[in-house]
This record gives structure tokens, sequence and C-alpha cells, in this order.
């Protein structure tokens, strides 16, 4: 025969007409030959191969066409519809999750599941008859979360088709993974066959998908609604995700405005409809009422976040309010700018909260026919102060006085007195002082003070506190030396308080100071910082902290580069009230660089 030529330039294989000849016989029925075994044999004999001209001879190696159409006959429709769903699975994985969060890929009806907080896109084979598939409108209209369901399916009757080429891209891969497992190079005649193969199947896959699935079923008042879904591939690149939102988008199904008073009227209006709702509940409703919108899956939650934040909403024990709420009533603030404690006279900043009036009393509550306050600033010397604020338009209800309480503070002098050591305690502002000579508490033992007493020999510990109207002091030692006239101990290995006041008057000093702190690992406490409002510059801007706040010089310096950005003019001003020191030596190290002495009462460890 023609095929087992092995001559050189033999011609090889037989033409359809030289077979007929061949098999010519009296009475042989030859008019079924040609299409009913020849040309089918072409495509069942896996050896057999053809020429260009369309000549049929066998080779000793496959004809991938026929092994192709051979594997799909052993395949089961099953093995079919799970090809289809890893392939369908690629084209409409939710990526984002925006509109849909899970799909579910030609199920059968009991394997449909749905939850509350996720929209289900289920792709089901198509219906030829109108509408949707009985079987999947009945589940709809038993459906608990009817707002968290759509159906991707078709009207052509074309399942069949789809589920050949199921079978087809299994058996293409199936030669594929052969070829590969038997190293056949990619130049390899075979090799470059089965690729066109499957490249031709890939797109038939394409052609087949777009003719079945071209219709989109979403809940509305109305029931379920189609809308036309036409699939849009861009060469082998496909977002079934993105076409399906652009379709729900264009149907107002889908929304991705889901920030502003618009998303947030909506919600009132569809879930939110009663004044004060479970947050739960409303989740529910997004679920159920099928007039809400699908869009991002965190856009509910985030939407209250952004309500509570602006007090447009408000939540407690998880039940959401939407208002209106009743105008907060008025209120004071109260920050402590300075403070002399050698006096204990004190400036207050008073600023009223929802209000525009305050007035202020001593030795009472405060009224509106309590004196009031001319500007923002209120110095005084008084442990108690009386505030009320109060809105002149009426708008917001006066709410309760706030009392603001100043402390006492104590400074002592120890000094010699001929042989005896005498020690003198003032108060700021005054009180009544008590005080002790072996230790003991004064609170509980402690004798009233009445001026300056002789210490008695060999006491090495003298306390001493004041009280007013309620108001005490700290308990304030004293360490007594009777080896010579009182001297600052410091001890060098102990962290060390010094209540020295540190201020400056220029940027150029602060920045000094700030290095200083850094070199002796020493913090500021009681701090304020002021630029501005000196010479030509009438703006300012000011930090205060809290009187026993201690602070690192690099969080200063960083608090000043933030400060500056605000306020660009004018010199850097610093204030402290105290420095804290790491230990004794640091401190010891720092009088001796600024040339400066200790004073009694001024360190404690």
């Amino acid at each position: 025969m023609g095929s087992l030529a092995n001559v050189p330039n033999a011609v090889v294989g037989l033409s359809i007409p030289e077979l007929i000849a061949y098999l010519c016989e009296p009475g042989r029925d030859l008019s079924r030959l040609k299409a009913d075994v020849l040309e089918k044999l072409a495509t069942a004999a896996w050896y057999l191969h053809s020429t260009r001209d369309g000549k049929l001879y066998f080779r000793n190696v496959q004809n991938l066409i026929a092994k192709l159409e051979s594997l799909v006959k052993t395949y089961a429709p099953e093995q079919a519809v799970k090809e289809l769903r890893e392939r369908l699975e690629g084209l409409f994985k939710p990526t984002t999750g925006w509109c849909y969060q899970k799909v579910q890929l030609l199920p059968a009806v009991d394997e449909i599941e749905l939850e509350q907080d996720k929209v289900t896109m289920v792709i089901t084979e198509p219906y030829p008859g109108s509408g949707l598939h009985p079987e999947l409108q009945r589940f709809y209209n038993d459906a608990t979360w009817k707002n968290r369901i759509a159906f991707l399916t078709g009207t052509k009757n074309t399942y069949d088709q789809l589920i050949d080429v199921g079978k087809r891209l299994k058996a293409i891969q199936h030669i594929l993974e052969e070829l590969q497992a038997d190293k056949v190079p990619d130049n390899d005649p075979q090799m470059v066959q089965a690729k066109e193969l499957a490249d031709r199947i890939q797109q038939n896959f394409h052609s087949a998908v777009r003719e079945t699935f071209t219709t989109l079923w979403y809940p509305t008042e109305s029931g379920l609604v189609d809308a036309d879904f036409r699939m849009k591939f861009e060469g082998n690149k496909y977002s079934g995700e993105q076409q399906i939102i652009d379709v729900l988008k264009e149907k107002m199904k889908f929304t991705d405005e889901v920030s502003g008073e618009t998303f947030r009227k909506k919600c009132e209006q569809r879930l939110l409809t009663q004044q004060s709702m479970p947050w739960n509940e409303i989740r529910r409703r997004a679920a159920t009422t099928v007039r809400w919108q699908w869009h991002r899956l965190d856009a509910l939650d985030r939407l209250k976040e952004e309500c509570l934040h602006r007090d447009v909403w408000r939540e407690e024990g998880g039940f959401v309010d939407k208002g209106p709420f009743p105008q907060p009533k008025t209120s004071v603030t109260v920050q402590e700018q300075s403070r002399d404690d050698d006096t204990g006279e004190v400036s207050l900043r008073v600023m009223p909260i929802h209000g525009d009036t305050i007035y202020w009393e001593v030795g009472g509550t405060a009224t509106t026919a309590s004196a009031k306050l001319d500007g923002a600033t209120l110095k005084t010397k008084e442990l108690e102060v009386s505030l009320l604020a109060v809105d002149s338009t009426g708008v917001h209800e006066t709410g309760e006085p706030f009392t603001w309480r100043n402390r006492i503070t104590l400074k002592y002098r120890v000094y010699q007195s001929g042989a005896d050591k005498q020690i003198e305690v003032r108060a700021a502002p005054p009180a009544t002082i008590h005080y002790t000579t072996d230790g003991s508490d004064p609170k509980v033992v402690g004798a009233a003070y009445e001026g300056p007493f002789t210490i008695p020999r060999g006491s090495l510990l003298v306390q001493a506190y004041a009280e007013r109207d309620s108001i005490q002091s700290e308990v304030e030692p004293v360490r007594i030396s009777w080896q010579r006239d009182e001297e600052v101990k410091i001890d060098p290995k102990l962290p060390a308080l010094w209540r020295h006041r540190q201020q400056t008057d220029s940027t150029k000093a602060s920045y000094e100071l700030l290095e200083r702190l850094k070199k002796y690992e020493a913090k500021a406490v009681g701090l304020t910082i002021t630029i501005g409002g000196e010479g030509g510059v009438r703006d300012w801007i000011e930090l205060t902290t809290y009187e026993d706040k201690q602070v690192e010089p690099a969080l200063i310096k960083a608090c000043l580069e933030a400060l500056r950005k605000i306020q660009t003019d004018g010199q850097v001003k610093i204030e402290a009230k105290a420095v804290q020191f790491n230990t004794g030596q640091n401190l010891l190290d720092w009088v001796e660089e600024v040339r400066t002495g200790l004073q009694a009462g001024e360190v404690r460890h």
C-alpha cells in the first residue's frame, strides 16, 4: 500500500475515489460509502492521516483529532460539568466582591445556599421556556434573603452544546498532559497541533458560553426581573464580575456611590425607617428588602462609622438612633495657662462650650446674676471658682455650673539661728499648715504651724502639709543635716526632681535649653511652649501640658516642628516648672555647667 512505501519521493496514500474504486464489487452499495464510512474513519482511526490533497494513509504517529474524538465519547456528562465549573469559575470569580461575593456554578436547586451578608450569583443551565426555570422561581419565592441572589442563565437550548465543549476541554487537557509527560518538545508537530486544537476548543467554549448565558435575573419590587447579558471577550481575557456590575449599575440595582448624604438618606428611607433600630435589624433588612441596591460589602458599616463620627447617628446598646437629637447643654472648659507657686495665683483660659457667655462666682455657685467674665482669661488666687456657660441665643439649654479648684503648694527655707536651726514654711494660696519633726505623718499627728520654729536637735526629717476648704497639698519632706549649715544633699545615683523654673525668651535660647536637656538626659516638667505674640507679631500659638507631665526633649522638638507649621512667625519661648533627671549626678553636672546654685527645698529624690 502507498502508506508503506519506503522509496524516496514515493506517492503516499489513496484518494477517496481510489478507495471507492478498490472497494467496488457486484452487489455492494457504494452511494453511502464516502459519507458514512470514509469521512468518519478519518476522525476515528488514531493512526490514519491525510495529505494536503486529501489522500488517506497510515502512519506510526497518533492522529490527535481522532484521539480527541475517541476521548470525548468516553466522558460522562458529569465529567464535562466538573470541567465547565472550573472554567466558569475563572470567568466569574468575584475578585473585588463589590457586587456579589459567592458564585454557585451549575448547581442543583437543593444545593443553592444563601447568606444574609453575601450576594450569591447562581449560574445555571438555560431554560428554553418563558421566564426563569419554575424550580428556581419557587426557590426564590420561598427564600428569606430575597435580596441576596441573582441568576445568570439563558433561553436557548444550547446546554448540550456546552456539555460537548466541556468534554472537549477535558480531552485536550488530557492530551496535552500526556505529551508533556512524554517530554515532547514545544516545536514538535504533535505538540504544535495539540496547542492549536486547544486554542480552537477554547474559542468554541467562549462562543458556547456567550450563546448559553444571555439573561441576568435580579430581585426588584416587581419580583425577579431579567436583563440582557452579552458577554464581551477581549482576546482570551474576560471579567464576568465587572460586566455583571456594569449591567446591574445600568439597571440601578448596583451602586458605587456609598458615601455622603445621598447614601445616608437612602438608608434612612429604606432600612433605618424608625427613630431607633438595632443595627442587626438594619443589616437584615438590607438582605430582605429588594428595593435596596447592592454595594460593596463594607458600605453599611462604613456609613455607620461616618454618621456616628459626625453625630448624625448615635449608637447605644446595639441600637442606632438617627435623630433629630436635642441640642447639647452648655458647659465650660478650663485650661491652666500659668501659675505662680510663690503666691498661688493662676492664670486660667476659660472657654464656653455651646455658649457665648461665662459667669463666675467665688464662695458660691455661679448664676446669671454672678460676675460676667470679660474675655477668656481669669486670674485668681482663690481655691475654688464656680463657672457657668450660657448661650445668649437660647439655642442651647444652660448646663450645670463647673467648679474649678486650685491646688496648694508648699515652700520652705531652713536657716541657721545661732546654734539652732530654724525652718520657715509658706503655703500658696494661704492655708493652714501642719508639721511633724520626727518623720511621722503630719496629716495624722501634725502640729499647727504658726510661724518659723526651731528644729529639735537630732531631728532628721521635718514633714509638712497644708489644707484649706477640703483641698490638701502634698506632704513636703525636709531632710535636715546637722553637720553644718543646711545645704542641699544630692544622691548622685538616685533620680532627682529639680523644682527650679526654666524660662527662655528667644528661639535661640529655647533650642539651647533643649540641647541641655538632651545632654543631661533630663525631661521638662509642667511645660509651656509659646510661639509669637511679641514685637510686631500679633498672632500666637501656645501649648501647655499638665503640671506634672514629663516630656522628653525629642518630643518637644517634634511639637515645635508641628506648631511652626501653624505659626511661622515669632520667637519660640519655653517655660518648664521643673526638670526631672535620671540621676542626681546629671543634675550636679547641669548646675556646674550653667554656674548656678541649688536652693533648699528645690530638689526631691
